[in-house]
């Protein structure tokens, strides 16, 4: 298996059969990812369509990467909001009301090993609770395994940056789902 730096570099040289493996290999990660941010699915498919265009158009003039899956996401990320600014139709990470992650996907990644309905519903509860950064972060870190340095890329902060917002993430989800244990079992002990 080829690395990323040389498949990057056969691209940029125009190597179609490349190009071709590059959309099959990332394009279910870039959908995935991008209706996290994106409520309407045609305008994301659009989105992902012209992220690849516009790589193929102008590979000649692209830096280089040995890491093609951030560099594609953050491609992605950038192209949404650039389109959200042009248009104001996509939804807004700012929003307090908006919601990053669908619960069913971060939640079987997180309870893989626990299957009741209602630790689910709790640790959905506690993820409703974070913001839309943090719930992006968690979903970056734990659904996408991107390491530090590849998350910092895709949002485009520094490694420590991405540290420091993970682990105040993490601890707040800790202290979250603490209390939110021991209300439930305050409230068993009640009855």
């Amino acid at each position: 298996m080829e690395n990323d730096a040389l498949l990057w570099q056969k691209f940029k040289n125009g190597d179609r059969a490349v190009f071709e493996s590059m959309i099959r290999a990332h394009y279910r990660t870039l959908f995935d990812y991008g209706k996290k941010l994106l409520a309407d699915h045609e305008a994301l498919t659009d989105c992902i369509h012209d992220v690849f265009t516009t790589l193929w158009d102008r590979r000649e003039f692209l830096g280089t990467t040995d890491q093609i899956k951030p560099y594609l996401l953050k491609s992605l990320r950038n192209r949404i909001f650039k389109e959200k600014q042009r248009t104001n139709v996509f939804i807004s990470l700012g929003d307090d009301d908006a919601l990053f992650l669908n619960e069913e996907d971060i939640e079987s990644r997180i309870i893989s090993s626990e299957h009741t309905a209602e630790t689910k519903k709790q640790i959905g509860y506690v993820l409703h609770t974070l913001t839309p950064r943090q719930q992006e972060i968690i979903y970056l870190k734990f659904y996408e395994n991107l390491t530090n340095d590849q998350i910092a890329t895709v949002l485009g902060i520094t490694r420590p940056a991405v540290a420091n917002l993970l682990h105040i993430t993490l601890k707040l989800f800790r202290e979250k789902w603490e209390t939110l244990l021991h209300a439930i079992l305050l409230f068993f002990i009640s009855i």
